[in-house]
């Protein structure tokens, strides 16, 4: 904690915002994000993150969802490459958290403090479900769901799961009862106009094929923030119908 105080005080305050401004939900808030790391799970070190973030498997959309937050997109494609490139799932995930608390910290003191995530699963087969319900796969996306919904300084607005195949249901039975159930509750599944069931290839580039409407409804309706914390102003971002959101990627 003392170490905190002195090497990383925005991303204290990041805690003590999330915390909305008490000092004993802010200490137990970094406590279990603490305990998490010293298990083995968090970010990765900024050198890590370098080599694995080239592979572009998390980047932020054009735009922000309908309460100010940035949006980030994360493609199973680029995932995909990683694992081929023989990374683990742990470091994939890892790297994952260390550019989402670099986010967060580029946009302290702004109004939103929290993002809304697009996982888009174009391309992921029944064999791709199958590896990831495999016990130590599991047990990292577990492990880490509970890191960033229960010990992690951030708000999540809109959840979006894009062109998942038939299968992933088998692995988010497993997952959605780790997450907070008003978190679950919000996810939406949205698919690209003519894609396969099951994983099909799509015939366009991802972003060219995206179902602007349904995504752009799943992120306008983001929650607006919660009730104020430190720093938080009133002011949102101006927020563009789903018939604006053509050149939202």
């Amino acid at each position: 904690m003392r170490r905190l105080v002195r090497q990383e005080p925005g991303w204290l305050r990041c805690f003590l915002w999330h915390a909305s401004g008490s000092a004993d939900g802010c200490v137990q808030l970094v406590r279990s994000n603490l305990s998490w790391s010293a298990a083995g799970v968090g970010p990765c070190t900024d050198a890590e993150a370098a080599h694995r973030l080239r592979f572009g498997v998390a980047r932020l959309a054009a735009r922000r969802d309908g309460a100010g937050r940035p949006v980030i997109v994360l493609g199973f494609d680029a995932l995909r490459r990683m694992l081929d490139a023989g990374h683990t799932l742990d470091e994939v995930a890892s790297a994952h958290v260390w550019w989402l608390k670099d986010l967060l910290l580029r946009e302290e003191g702004g109004t939103s403090h929290g993002v809304s995530l697009v996982q888009d699963l174009a391309g992921m087969t029944a064999a791709d479900v199958s590896s990831f319900v495999m016990p130590s796969a599991l047990l990292t996306q577990l492990n880490y769901a509970r890191l960033l919904t229960a010990a992690f300084p951030c708000e999540y607005g809109a959840l979006v799961i894009l062109d998942a195949p038939a299968a992933f249901g088998m692995l988010w039975s497993v997952v959605r009862p780790v997450l907070p159930a008003a978190l679950a509750e919000r996810v939406s599944f949205c698919a690209r106009d003519g894609a396969e069931e099951g994983g099909g290839a799509v015939a366009a580039g991802p972003d060219a094929t995206l179902d602007v409407k349904a995504v752009a409804a799943a992120i306008e309706a983001a929650p607006r923030p919660s009730a104020a914390g430190p720093g938080r102003g009133g002011a949102v971002s101006d927020a563009a119908g789903p018939g604006a959101w053509s050149s939202w990627w």
